[in-house]
């Protein structure tokens, strides 16, 4: 550590961040986060920690466990590293077209001008190819049997 570097106590390190410091006793105890030192039996950081605190709060917000930061941070090569991201970034990819359809869905229902969106065609529609595409990927198969039994009334009446 450069002599120069000014040190943070872990209370100066988590309150910027809006973060207890429990949360960074914790972090550390994963792996995520390690002290510089410590003086005194005080845990001491350093500026470049509001970085790592930073990554850890950014890879969270993607939906990363602490093990996978961890695994991802110390990863032992470069293409180690880029193998575990790129899964992840599939996941993300699946989890964005997810919000993406239920984002469409409850935009639908608050322009519909059905008096009960569940009769609605469209509505019915899209909750129709949710549960073909859960049941596929829960299942391997394109319907569900009792989706076309439903206790909801028909629209084609």
């Amino acid at each position: 550590m450069k002599s120069r570097e000014r040190e943070l106590s872990i209370g100066e390190l988590a309150e910027p961040f809006g973060l207890a410091t429990h949360v960074l006793r914790h972090w550390e105890a994963a792996g995520v986060l390690e002290p510089a030192r410590r003086s005194g039996g005080q845990r001491r950081y350093t500026p470049e920690h509001q970085l790592q605190v930073a990554l850890v709060l950014r890879a969270q917000e993607a939906g990363f466990s602490l093990a996978q930061i961890r695994e991802v941070v110390g990863a032992s090569d470069g293409a180690a590293r880029r193998a575990l991201l790129t899964e992840h970034l599939a996941g993300l990819d699946e989890r964005l077209e997810r919000l993406r359809s239920a984002r469409e869905m409850v935009a639908h229902v608050v322009a519909c001008e059905s008096g009960d969106f569940l009769k609605c065609p469209t509505m019915r529609a899209m909750l129709e190819e949710t549960a073909m595409s859960e049941c596929a990927a829960t299942h391997g198969r394109t319907r569900s049997p009792s989706l076309w039994e439903s206790p909801w009334p028909s629209t084609t009446t």
